[in-house]
């Protein structure tokens, strides 16, 4: 039976990457970048720093209210009127897993106020699930939950739910992400919505290839293979044709600097190099490209989260 819930809880959910080169919908990594929240039971309210301070809901309608909300019904609990004080250093629609550390945040808030030790694999699971049901895929919140590079995917199991299968991929303790976040943001929802319903045969093999070598890469430890091995035509070539066609500068200044392999984080704008060294030097190219091509923005090192959402009372 779940202990009784807590009078006051931090909790901590990192940035992530989705969609990480050909791996779109399944294959994700974590942040060195946080959310956290301090939660603590009374009347239900938002007070929000950062990002988002002056955009986000500050009622039920808020990702992380109506994830809480989700949570306790998922585990048959009354719900508990719940305190956020939030300090949001996610950006917002910037393609770094904004709205997932919010659904993560409500689900976690939910268990453990309810009871649960959320530092258990077990509710682990229980918490992906939920948030991967919300968010229809598993590539930000794998991450998000279990740190480092993850791979997700559903199976149908003959009953209407479907089932969802996590791995953790390969060692990234030897890679950095150097990010640049424009200033601009894009709707994961506009992204979405200018990809084809269907695709050539030989764009569907590409990708396959290509998350295949991803996979060996970072099992191996075979970064000389990361610039093809995070190209893709499943998403990122209508991205950029028709929402973000300055991305090219970018990412060129950062291979040309030494990045191992560049990408659209998530559905975008932010352009993710993944390197072994020379960060600052990759940070600089990729700052002055995108200052020459009239991107605002600022260029940021993070290390990979290798490990994934924290509570603490």
């Amino acid at each position: 039976m779940p202990e009784p819930y807590l009078e006051r809880a931090t909790i901590r959910v990192p940035a992530t990457s989705a969609n990480l080169g050909p791996g779109f919908d399944c294959i994700g990594v974590a942040l060195d970048l946080w959310n956290e929240a301090t939660v603590t039971p009374g009347e239900a309210s938002f007070d929000i720093k950062g990002f988002g301070a002056d955009s986000l809901p500050l009622d039920g309608s808020n990702v992380i209210a109506s994830s809480a909300a989700r949570a306790f019904r998922e585990l048959s609990v009354d719900p508990i009127p719940l305190a956020f004080e939030c300090v949001n250093n996610i950006p917002l629609a910037r393609g770094l897993g904004s709205s997932s550390a919010a659904t993560l945040t409500g689900i976690a808030a939910a268990f453990a106020f309810a009871g649960f030790d959320v530092a258990e694999r077990e509710n682990q699971d229980r918490i992906f699930e939920i948030a991967a049901d919300i968010e229809g895929h598993p590539d930000n919140v794998a991450p998000a939950v279990y740190g480092g590079c993850q791979i997700g995917i559903h199976v149908e199991n003959g009953h209407p739910e479907k089932d969802w299968i996590v791995s953790r991929v390969g060692s990234t303790e030897d890679l950095k992400a150097v990010v640049f976040i424009p200033d601009f943001t894009m709707a994961t929802e506009e992204a979405r919505g200018i990809l084809p319903v269907e695709v050539p045969r030989s764009d569907a093999v590409f990708n396959v290839g290509r998350a295949a070598m991803l996979v060996h890469a970072l099992e191996t430890r075979r970064w000389d293979l990361l610039k093809h091995a995070t190209d893709d035509r499943l998403h990122q070539p209508q991205r950029i044709e028709k929402l973000f066609p300055r991305f090219r500068p970018i990412a060129r200044g950062a291979l040309e600097a030494g990045a191992r392999g560049v990408f659209l984080s998530g559905a975008g704008p932010s352009v993710l190099a993944l390197a072994t060294d020379r960060f600052m030097t990759i940070c600089y190219e990729m700052s002055e490209n995108a200052r020459k091509a009239q991107v605002e923005g600022e260029a940021i090192i993070l290390d990979i989260a290798q490990k994934g959402i924290q509570i603490s009372d």
